[in-house]
């Protein structure tokens, strides 16, 4: 896992840094040391207010477990409570007890998210960490409910969806994985890590096995990347999508200078889903590539921003080859950063069957205040909208303008407004073509 230094300053960042922290936090909150234990002890909490109009392009928004239309606006409230410790004893020979764990109580109030995932009072109170382990010069291995993040969150990181009963969708704050066993190796600038991983029963009840290497290059933060998973669906007559005999393979380059130009960055990555399972064959594909330039020299600080992503779709559905991308346990590390697009991402396109062009800018107003926007344009990968076929790929645009505030390491809050405007695509799918629109209110504490 990566330390959080660079995912302060956008919204939810905050909250993805709280719930993916590895076994050493870089943002402790009380901490102790008593001879050979140490540790530290944490309380997180956060809120949002969200308006929604137009929902699904005025169509209305389906509530997914009763099946019905509430209507083509959505105004709800989210919140979250999650107190937790980590523990280190210090043995002789370099070795380590480890032991942590969390809480966490979330809920959804008012009508529910936009996308019908949640009502006005899911919610529950539940164990979230509750891990131990062993820690041995440069290794470490750790077993039970835990957080584990590849890379920006591509493929691994989020091992729950927040659905239903569990409130809070839209600002996902339960993240891990339970019954999972991670084996650590860390030798600056290389590390590497074995990981055997299970989602929640609302993500498909899943297992992730495979091994993940990271090579960091010198001081300036660039990493070079690999990975190798297999996918095993635990319970196939409940899962809701089979995933058994997928392997999937990744190879990654992030924030790596430029050549004659330090203040551009560029990131890619590249992902196959290969292998063969109960009766279906898996082909799929996904990729970015990336670059920022960060004028360092100009008032405000000015940081432009172009990203291109495909997600492969199926032509033929149910022919027996999936070649739809399947986002597995995809993650949120910064504003598009698995969620493409606050509403276009969370509501209608779901890193699936789509190529997106992203255009960014932010300006650093002061040291406690951004300022940015995004804009995306969207196109269906195949002519088939959830296998509904459509005239045209096209499919919309989004555009967000959002303000961050980050007064200390402890607070963080965040305005955003978000206005999709359908295109063709959306068009032959939803009845109505409406602009489809979103104002948020986030805000977080951390101790």
């Amino acid at each position: 896992m990566t330390t959080i230094d660079t995912r302060l300053a956008t919204r939810l960042a905050f909250t993805a840094v709280l719930t993916t922290l590895p076994v050493s936090s870089a943002l402790a909150g009380a901490t102790f040391e008593r001879g050979a234990l140490s540790g530290d002890v944490t309380f997180d909490a956060a809120g949002a207010a969200l308006w929604s109009r137009n929902v699904n392009f005025g169509d209305g928004r389906v509530d997914l477990r009763r099946q019905e239309n509430t209507g083509d606006a959505a105004d709800w409230q989210e919140a979250y409570l999650k107190p937790g410790a980590s523990l280190r004893y210090a043995l002789d020979g370099d070795w380590a007890l480890l032991a942590g764990g969390s809480l966490m109580s979330s809920r959804t109030f008012g009508d529910g998210d936009a996308g019908g995932f949640t009502h006005g009072g899911d919610g529950r109170t539940a164990v979230e960490e509750a891990y131990a382990g062993v820690e041995w010069r440069d290794w470490r291995l750790t077993l039970g409910r835990q957080n584990y993040r590849v890379g920006n969150g591509f493929i691994v990181m989020d091992g729950n969806l927040d659905l239903f009963d569990d409130g809070g969708y839209w600002m996902g704050a339960r993240t891990a994985f339970r019954d999972s066993a991670v084996l650590h190796w860390n030798a600056e600038p290389l590390s590497a890590a074995l990981f055997s991983l299970e989602s929640d029963d609302d993500q498909g009840d899943y297992r992730l096995r495979g091994i993940n290497a990271d090579y960091r290059l010198g001081a300036s933060g660039a990493t070079l990347g690999a990975m190798v998973m297999a996918v095993e669906t635990l319970d196939r007559p409940a899962a809701s999508l089979d995933r058994d005999g997928m392997r999937v393979y990744n190879l990654r380059a992030m924030d790596i200078p430029f050549p004659g130009l330090p203040s551009l960055r560029v990131s890619g990555e590249y992902a196959r889903q290969l292998g063969d399972g109960h009766g279906v064959d898996y082909d799929a594909t996904a990729w970015y590539a990336q670059a920022d330039y960060r004028f360092a020299a100009a008032p405000l600080t000015p940081t432009l921003g172009y990203r291109y992503t495909h997600f492969s779709g199926d032509a033929t559905p149910g022919d027996g080859t999936r070649s739809a991308w399947d986002a597995l346990s995809k993650g949120y590390t910064d504003w598009g950063t698995w969620l493409v697009g606050d509403v276009v991402g969370n509501y209608l396109l779901f890193n699936t069957n789509e190529n997106v062009q992203q255009f960014s800018a932010t300006l650093a107003l002061d040291p406690h205040w951004t300022l940015g926007a995004i804009h995306y344009q969207f196109w269906l990968d195949e002519a088939n909208y959830q296998g509904r076929p459509v005239a045209d790929r096209r499919f919309a645009d989004e555009t967000t303008l959002y303000l961050d505030w980050l007064p200390d390491p402890h607070w963080y809050a965040s305005l955003a407004y978000s206005r999709v405007s359908p295109r063709a695509g959306a068009r032959d799918v939803f009845a109505d073509d409406d602009p489809f629109s979103a104002l948020e209110l986030f805000v977080a504490y951390h101790y």
